[in-house]
């Protein structure tokens, strides 16, 4: 089931997302971060005759997989985030789901691909949505928010230290509609060798922010441990702070059970196959209690990456 789908992305820890996950034939497993299937369609070939349900939000990725997987695949896919999980599970007839995985990271589709300015290497829109049907974009942002917002979302999303002075440049520069435009505020602050790292940040900053990407993983963590059955397993892969101080924050809870006490990180050999892979943390964890997702949404320190709710 690879072919047009290869080479749009590597994926990330495969073996051992595959070994954690503990695969069998038979299983029903949500794959909440489908993308080109680099690690769904492994695992749909471990559980077949069971059935991998992916959610895939961005609507061009979601074409392209749909046109290439062949009608026998036991794959279903749907062009929806994974914090309308329901909606998703509901659509497809199944209730109760076996394994669940987040791959947290962004494909190099999206990075270089869509035109929507997720790379600062090259002249795009400052758009960011990975849905350009959902919210608004990220130009838009930058040129309505106040300086304190700006300064907020750079601070808390970005963890960036020039983050004051640089939302006041912001706003001085406005109107902003493109990705050279903001690189180049980014580049007067900082000398050449920190500069990557900082538009790194800002970018960072300003798609969590666009996309609400920690409000909805909050969501689709609640909802993946409502449909995952006792027994089952959740692994999820993050890139940065944030997201993996959101998963490590689960084994507060009585109703999972952590797989092992330290994140696994790509092997040496992996980090120079796919320099992306070298921040990536998997961390997994076995239901072992009943989870009211609506109890666990109003509960502000599950799956909080802070210690007071600032997002």
């Amino acid at each position: 089931m690879g072919g047009v789908l290869e080479g749009y992305h590597v994926p990330v820890l495969l073996h051992e997302t595959l070994r954690v996950m503990d695969l069998r034939p038979g299983l029903t497993v949500v794959d909440a971060t489908f993308g080109f299937g680099g690690h769904g369609l492994e695992i749909a070939k471990k559980v077949y005759p069971g059935v991998v349900i992916g959610f895939e939000k961005d609507p061009e990725v979601y074409r392209i997989v749909s046109e290439s997987l062949p009608p026998t695949a036991n794959v279903r896919l749907l062009n929806l985030g994974y914090e309308r999980m329901d909606e998703g599970l509901l659509k497809v007839g199944v209730v109760g789901v076996d394994r669940v995985l987040f791959d947290l990271g962004i494909s190099s589709f999206s990075l270089e691909g869509t035109g929507r300015g997720f790379t600062f290497k090259r002249e795009e829109v400052l758009d960011l949505r990975f849905n350009p049907k959902e919210g608004e974009p990220a130009y838009v942002f930058l040129n309505e928010a106040d300086e304190g917002e700006i300064e907020r979302v750079l601070r808390v999303f970005g963890e960036e230290r020039k983050s004051r002075r640089m939302a006041r440049e912001i706003v001085r520069a406005r109107p902003i509609e493109t990705t050279s435009q903001l690189a180049g505020i980014v580049d007067r602050m900082y000398p050449p060798k920190l500069r990557r790292r900082a538009k790194a940040r800002v970018w960072q900053a300003l798609r969590i922010h666009v996309n609400k990407e920690l409000i909805n993983l909050r969501k689709g963590l609640a909802l993946s441990l409502k449909h995952l059955r006792i027994g089952g397993i959740l692994v999820a892969i993050s890139y940065h702070s944030l997201e993996d101080r959101m998963l490590k924050s689960l084994k507060h809870y009585g109703f999972v059970k952590p797989l092992f006490k330290k994140p696994i990180t790509p092997s040496p050999e992996e980090v120079a196959r796919n320099p992306r892979s070298r921040s990536a943390k998997l961390r997994a964890y076995v239901k072992t209690g009943e989870v009211d997702a609506s109890e666990l949404m109003e509960d502000e320190g599950f799956a909080h990456p802070f210690p007071r709710r600032v997002m």
